[in-house]
């Protein structure tokens, strides 16, 4: 293919994934109301086991609940049709793949989807014990504990899609350790300077600046990192010739 056929084919790539948004955004629209009371459980979950009592969200906007319905749907839209953004991605790479290299892939897509959603459940997961420590360390202060309904789905989706991301280090690292450009020593040795880094992308990528929501972020990224390692390990083992493993 050409140049200009690449890009054409790319087009008609993103013009179908954009179609995929569009339609799970569409499915998420019409489920917006469960979709909501998904969304708002996290905080309210927090504040009971804060012992917060008469918990309630406001808006102080005519048209705000509009528009955080459109913003759910959107983000509610992208995460449900993750998976066939990443096919879409393999479709396009495929054709400029060796056969060698296409067998990773097909294991590589699948588990990209899977620890796409896989971080957005730990955060799910997590984020009712973090709200019922913000709250029972509001209350220390004597502040009533009350939240306006945007900045808090604003908080929670992008900590929703940032954990998502974040979840993709492991599958990163290993498939660079599989074709070589990293290797098992060069990452245990990079550790410290990993840490720098992941602590940098938790401070950027979370919605606060506050050492506990950054590092509801950080630690599992560390421990991804450290799989990581395990797992350019097992890459290395299997890859070695026969001949040369150690004895046991």
């Amino acid at each position: 293919m050409t140049f200009w056929e690449h890009l054409e084919a790319l087009r008609w790539h993103l013009v179908r994934m954009m179609a995929y948004v569009v339609l799970a955004a569409a499915a998420a629209w019409v489920m917006r109301e469960p979709l909501l009371a998904v969304l708002r459980y996290p905080a309210e979950a927090g504040a009971h086991a804060a012992g917060v009592d008469d918990f309630a969200f406001r808006i102080f906007e005519a048209a705000g609940g509009i528009i955080l319905m459109m913003q759910i749907s959107l983000v509610g839209g992208l995460i449900a049709a993750s998976p066939l953004i990443v096919m879409e991605l393999w479709l396009f790479v495929k054709p400029a793949l060796e056969p060698h290299e296409r067998r990773y892939v097909y294991i590589v897509v699948p588990l990209a989807s899977i620890l796409f959603l896989g971080g957005v459940g730990f955060c799910y997961w997590i984020a009712p014990k973090a709200f019922a420590f913000f709250f029972r360390f509001n209350e220390g202060l004597g502040v009533e504990v009350e939240l306006t309904l945007q900045p808090y789905l604003y908080f929670l989706m992008r900590l929703l899609l940032v954990f998502g991301i974040a979840f993709e280090l492991p599958l990163v690292l290993t498939f660079l350790s599989v074709i070589g450009l990293v290797t098992r020593a060069q990452l245990l040795s990079w550790w410290r300077h990993a840490v720098v880094i992941i602590l940098i992308f938790a401070a950027v990528a979370t919605p606060t600046t506050d050492p506990a929501t950054m590092s509801f972020l950080a630690a599992p990224m560390v421990a991804l990192y450290m799989l990581s390692v395990f797992l350019a390990g097992l890459v290395e083992k299997r890859r070695r010739p026969q001949g040369l493993q150690e004895p046991q």
